[in-house]
């Protein structure tokens, strides 16, 4: 699948609140962007953050829309705190949230579905549960934000040699797949001619956010699916590195023993 450029002539967001919202029927409760927007907003103050930025894409013509919101006063020295949503007029998906971070040195996102995700079928009483329920989850995004504080510098801790980053990168386009070729490419010239400085070289870290920055402009449909698989998956590689240290350590501690 090619890289999706929005169209320059009009913004994603006037895309999405012109699109006309469907109909609800006994099997189909719509919730429109506007009210997701409307909502997410009032949550994040509601909460104690301070918005900074928020921005949107579209496709199908504003069938399918994902909106993101960086907090300005829940950050470290590497990113801050992302609330990212996605929802569909033509059924393609459910209204998913999830919790992610922005990269300041490169506005990479970074989004986990294991700490802070919730998705909702567009059935029953969605419009009674998912102002409620968004609300909640904005509150304890704090909490998730810490966690993939953690998991950053899980990735930073593990070095990894550049036969391990090709085993890794084949893994994530053949078998994972949530990259494509193009992507491939672009993550191969990073490592050639890097765009930023991550700070960490050679680790799991500067290969996640060579991946994520490759993964920027990724149609709006996969977005927050592959980000999410992209977070998942480095973080099983960082427990599988942990795990092999934790052994050879033990290993060595057993051979010092028997000597």
């Amino acid at each position: 699948m090619t890289n999706f450029v929005q169209p320059a002539s009009r913004s994603a967001k006037d895309i999405m609140l012109t699109c006309p919202v469907p109909k609800e029927t006994r099997t189909y409760k719509p919730v429109s962007h506007k009210e997701l927007i409307d909502i997410t907003v009032e949550s994040i103050y509601q909460s104690g953050f301070d918005l900074d930025k928020e921005s949107y894409s579209a496709a199908r013509n504003g069938d399918v829309a994902t909106g993101k919101y960086t907090i300005s006063n829940v950050k470290d020295d590497d990113m801050q705190l992302q609330i990212v949503w996605q929802n569909s007029y033509d059924k393609t998906t459910t209204l998913k949230f999830a919790i992610g971070v922005q990269v300041f040195v490169c506005q990479n996102g970074m989004v986990s579905g294991d700490h802070g995700s919730f998705a909702e079928k567009h059935v029953g009483g969605i419009q009674e549960f998912a102002p409620n329920a968004i609300t909640e989850y904005i509150k304890r995004s704090g909490d998730a934000f810490t966690k993939m504080q953690n998991d950053k510098e899980a990735f930073k801790a593990h070095q990894i040699s550049e036969e391990r980053r090709s085993e890794l990168l084949g893994r994530m386009f053949a078998h994972e797949k949530f990259l494509q070729s193009t992507q491939l490419n672009m993550i191969q010239r990073e490592f050639n001619n890097p765009t930023h400085d991550y700070g960490s070289p050679d680790t799991l870290w500067e290969l996640y956010n060579y991946t994520t920055f490759a993964m920027k402009e990724i149609h709006p449909d996969l977005w927050m699916k592959n980000h999410i698989k992209c977070h998942n998956f480095f973080a099983a590689q960082a427990e599988l590195e942990h795990k092999k240290i934790v052994h050879e350590v033990q290993a060595a501690n057993q051979l010092i023993m028997e000597i």
